[in-house]
């Protein structure tokens, strides 16, 4: 059996689109942490980032006789995970606009009445990103709302993305515990803000 762990990836996809099943393992190997660390900063419940990164994975095995060898496989499988959780909170976004809901119930005597359901997210946005430090806002902001990737953030701000990714994790540990002492109804907007 061949060692492709010293491969390069442009060989292994060049094996994969053969249908070597190792150089697909070697590929998960090499990318599934990390893609399921990039989608588990969507969601809350980690089983459903590893769902979706398995999702990924098996697609590319199906449709591996498609893949370009003269691309970035990093590049690639970000872009295809990023897509996904993308497309998934479109739908879950989706659902809860057309459930139906009493708005009444969800919101507290203490909020003003907003104009309407989006109007509240976007003053609980602002509300539960108040709480951050300015550099942790800025790079939260970046990732979660603008969709930049981690490297891309160090890359404007001229910091390395391991400092990136600390920001982030102190950040979502800021806000989950924020979080916690809020009512039903502003946690509720906030899942779907953050997810």
């Amino acid at each position: 059996m061949k060692d492709y762990s010293k491969y390069p990836d442009q060989k292994l996809i060049k094996s994969l689109k053969r249908g070597k099943m190792h150089a697909f393992d070697e590929l998960y190997r090499r990318y599934a942490g990390k893609v399921l660390g990039f989608a588990s900063s969507y969601f809350w419940n980690e089983i459903e980032a590893e769902d979706l990164v398995q999702e990924v994975f098996i697609q590319i095995w199906e449709r591996r006789k498609e893949l370009k060898t003269d691309c970035s496989f990093q590049s690639f499988i970000f872009t295809c995970v990023k897509n996904r959780v993308l497309n998934r909170i479109r739908k879950r976004k989706a659902a809860i606009q057309y459930q139906d809901l009493d708005l009444d119930l969800l919101i507290d005597d203490s909020v003003e009445e907003p104009e309407s359901f989006f109007g509240i997210k976007e003053k609980t946005a602002a509300q539960i990103l108040g709480s951050l430090s300015p550099t942790q806002k800025q790079i939260f902001s970046m990732s979660k709302l603008e969709g930049y990737s981690h490297q891309e953030i160090a890359n404007m701000l001229n910091i390395s993305i391991r400092t990136v990714e600390h920001h982030i994790y102190l950040a979502k540990k800021q806000l989950k515990n924020d979080l916690i002492g809020q009512s039903s109804s502003l946690v509720l907007i906030s899942l779907v803000f953050l997810s």
